[in-house]
């Protein structure tokens, strides 16, 4: 049972956050047409950078994005 709660927490933690990036999006009122660092900070958690072109960004969702530049 104590599995199930850890999982329902977890999962409540999640949304919390999608909810937060999805409000500060829709807080945009225009197109994004130059790099906006108060936008990425609220959306990036971290970067982890593995090579000098292998780059994960993970979200505050907790989602992760595997960047690898050519």
């Amino acid at each position: 049972m104590l599995i199930l709660e850890q999982e329902k927490e977890q999962q409540a933690k999640i949304k919390e956050r999608v909810d937060e990036i999805i409000q500060v999006l829709s807080l945009r009122e225009d197109i994004l047409e130059q790099f906006d660092d108060s936008l990425f900070n609220a959306l990036v958690e971290k970067i982890t950078i593995l090579s000098p072109a292998h780059f994960v960004f993970t979200l505050e969702s907790g989602m992760s994005i595997d960047e690898i530049l050519d």
